[in-house]
């Protein structure tokens, strides 16, 4: 399958190669770059010194700005959701590794991944559908047999996936790259507790143990901790999980205002074309 569709892990690395190269041509042609955190602020510099870089902060989909806020009273307990996993810089196999730490101490504890990614073995169809990071993922769940812990979702809508971020216990974005991933801007949005990789600009959006937890993203056994960290506090001392929800939730207001990140990409075009 992965021959024949010319679609695997080595020839992903190829495409990735192949779309930076065309990346860094734009960026160099470029005399203007909006951005939003400091990761792209110095990437995009240090390939094109020239150009003029603007900030301007991202809207999130409509429907996380409904005042819906996550309760611990309301959610599945012990339960961790990632929004997806289908193909490897997602990092869902650093999160199955942590599984197996968590299980240890949470018997009852439950990952939910949304996307789509199925890993039905079962039958020649379903295999020579897989890719083979999917094979990859099967494969370490059997090996810590983790087969009751976890569930694949489908490709979620807007609405059902803030359903489900409302529904669990704790978010978790274990990528290996990132810029400002809005998955875990939605999740601050409502208030859920977040666990994320400390990859890219994620460092603008999430403030370590005031807002959620940050962890270096090859490191499973630190994700596992801070995922047991929520799990814990939440148990001892739930006012410590409520300030750091509404710190979060406060922060993502202010980055995800859609007012004023409008008015502020109207004023940059203002610039550019020197109407201001």
């Amino acid at each position: 399958r992965d021959i024949l569709k010319v679609d695997n892990l080595f020839f992903d690395r190829k495409k990735y190669y192949k779309r930076g190269a065309l990346e860094k041509e734009t960026i160099r042609g470029a005399a203007n770059v909006i951005g939003r955190t400091d990761w792209d602020n110095i990437c995009t510099r240090l390939i094109n010194p020239d150009s003029k870089y603007y900030y301007c902060s991202e809207i999130l989909r409509s429907c996380f700005y409904d005042k819906s806020r996550w309760s611990l009273d309301d959610c599945d307990r012990h339960t961790i959701f990632v929004s997806q996993g289908y193909y490897p810089i997602k990092g869902l196999h650093y999160m199955i590794e942590a599984l197996d730490d968590i299980r240890k101490f949470y018997p009852d504890v439950k990952l939910r991944v949304a996307g789509g990614a199925s890993l039905n073995n079962a039958g020649l169809k379903n295999k020579l559908r897989q890719k083979n990071y999917q094979r990859y993922l099967a494969k370490l769940i059997k090996k810590y047999q983790l087969e009751q812990c976890v569930e694949f979702l489908p490709a979620l809508k807007a609405d059902e996936m803030k359903e489900m971020y409302l529904k669990s216990n704790v978010f978790v974005s274990p990528s290996s790259i990132e810029n400002s991933p809005n998955s875990l801007g939605e999740a601050m949005m409502l208030g859920v507790p977040c666990v994320s990789s400390l990859v890219g600009g994620v460092g603008n959006m999430l403030k370590h143990e005031k807002e959620g937890f940050t962890y270096q993203h090859d490191a499973p056994y630190m994700l596992a901790c801070y995922v047991m960290r929520v799990f814990k506090e939440q148990e001892t001392n739930k006012e410590l999980v409520k300030d750091m929800t509404d710190a979060a939730h406060e922060h993502a207001l202010t980055l995800f205002d859609r007012r004023k990140n409008a008015e502020t990409m109207l004023g940059i075009y203002g610039k550019v074309y020197g109407r201001e």
